[in-house]
C-alpha cells in the first residue's frame, strides 16, 4: 500500500503532530482547574510556551513561534489585555520591550504544567509508558533545520 502523500492524510507526520497539539490543547481548555481561566489560541498557547523566565522579546518571539513581528505584536496586545503578560524594559538595550508572564499568567502557568502532567498520565494509561517515553525521547531530539539542503549537509 503506497504511503498518503496528501497534507490531510492520515499518515501525514506534520498532521498527526498537529493533532496531538490539540488533544493536550483541548484536555486544558476542559480541565476544571484551568477551564476558567482565559482560553488561548493555539498562536497564544505557543508564544507563552516559548517565552523564557526572565522575559522574551518580541521579535525573538516572532521567530520562535514561526509568525511575523506585526502579527506577534498583535499576540501580545491581546495578551496584555487578558492580563496575562506584560511588557518590560530590557536591562541590556533600552529599545527593546520583554515580553513576561503576568501573575494571571503566571498562575495559568502552573495550573497548566499540572493539567498537562494529568493528561500525560492519561496518555501514559492509553497508549503505554514505553509508548510515551519514546514519544519524549523523539521529540527531544534536535532534528536541525527544516529543509532537503539541509539533510544532504
Amino acid at each position: 500500500m503506497a504511503a498518503d502523500k496528501t497534507l490531510h492524510g492520515a499518515g501525514n507526520l506534520g498532521a498527526l503532530l498537529v493533532r496531538a497539539f490539540r488533544w493536550f490543547e483541548e484536555g486544558l481548555a476542559s480541565d476544571p482547574d484551568t477551564a476558567h481561566l482565559p482560553r488561548l489560541s493555539g498562536t497564544q498557547f505557543m508564544t507563552l510556551a516559548s517565552l523564557d523566565d526572565d522575559g522574551t522579546s518580541i521579535a525573538e518571539l516572532a521567530r520562535r513561534v514561526g509568525v511575523t513581528r506585526q502579527a506577534m505584536h498583535q499576540q501580545i496586545g491581546e495578551m496584555e489585555k487578558a492580563a496575562l503578560v506584560e511588557l518590560v524594559g530590557s536591562p541590556t538595550d533600552r529599545r527593546v520591550k520583554l515580553v513576561k508572564l503576568s501573575l494571571l499568567g503566571r498562575t495559568l502557568d502552573q495550573k497548566a504544567a499540572q493539567a498537562i502532567a494529568d493528561l500525560e498520565k492519561e496518555l501514559t494509561q492509553r497508549i503505554g509508558k514505553d509508548a510515551v517515553s519514546g514519544l519524549r525521547a523523539n521529540l527531544s531530539v534536535d532534528w536541525g533545520a527544516p529543509g532537503k539542503s539541509a539533510a544532504k549537509a
